[in-house]
Formats: C-alpha cells, structure tokens, sequence
C-alpha cells in the first residue's frame, strides 16, 4: 500500500525510472538463480505452451500438463 501511494506523489519519468530499477533487480535474481524468463509468442500455438529463456542464452519451447504441471520439452531454439 505504501509503494502505490508513494508511485501516486512520483513524477511518470522518476517513476518509470523506479519502475526500470526494480525490474533489473529482479530480472538480476532471476538470472542468478538460473531461472528462465517464461512468456508466450507464435510458437506457443497451445494454451500450455511457453517459451523458457534461460540466462546461458538457451531457449526452449515447454507444453506443461495442466493436471500435474509436468513440463515436455517441445523444441530447442
């Protein structure tokens, strides 16, 4: 509550610049842990299918059983 408030009293440019900062963190955490960026495009022709960027560079497109939440390794980009 106290973050919303303080993004309300900010300017849009030192708030997109707050904004900017949080995201680096976080993407910095992501990476240092080898956890991959997940997000969908146009080989994602499926509802379970995401792509997973990892931050060595590889990137692979998943199907994940929507009962058990196994992922399947579809293609290697």
């Amino acid at each position: 509550m106290e973050l919303i408030i303080f993004a309300l009293l900010m300017s849009n440019k030192d708030l997109n610049i707050k904004l900017k900062q949080v995201l680096y963190k976080a993407l910095e955490e992501k990476a240092s842990k080898n956890l991959p960026l997940v997000y969908r495009n146009r080989f994602c022709t499926k509802e379970n299918q995401f792509i997973h960027a990892y931050p060595n560079g590889r990137k692979v497109l998943i199907q994940q059983d929507p009962k058990t939440s196994v992922e399947k390794v579809i293609k290697e980009f």
